[in-house]
């Protein structure tokens, strides 16, 4: 994608309402596409890749939960003395999701508003 309309001095604000993005995204695409004189991938996709599901530690935290039931944050201690593996608190919860042994906090779910 070039950015002809950029170059002309066309504000962000109307490219923005053109292709039904953000202001701001128009800013850092133009940003980058300056600096590195490429086109950025926007979209689906983007970031660091997420880890696959592993069965080891997915057996560790359900052996560590029949242990002594408790929450992510104190079974990564479990994990750590008992089993000498090292879980972060946000793998362990994700693996207690899937075996049903938690759930999802729904007054956590939504994003504060604040000014």
């Amino acid at each position: 994608m070039d950015y002809p309309e950029k170059a002309e001095r066309v504000f962000a604000k109307q490219i923005a309402l053109d292709m039904k993005i953000s202001r701001m995204l128009v800013q850092q695409v133009w940003k980058i596409y300056e600096e590195w004189k490429h086109e950025p991938t926007i979209g689906e996709n983007i970031g660091r890749p997420r880890k696959p599901f592993d069965e080891r530690a997915a057996q560790v935290v359900g052996e560590a939960y029949n242990l002594c039931r408790f929450g992510a944050r104190m079974l990564v201690v479990v994990a750590r003395k008992v089993f000498k593996t090292c879980i972060s608190h946000n793998r362990i919860h994700m693996y207690l999701k899937a075996a049903s042994l938690a759930h999802k906090d729904p007054k956590k779910k939504g994003r504060s508003k604040w000014v």
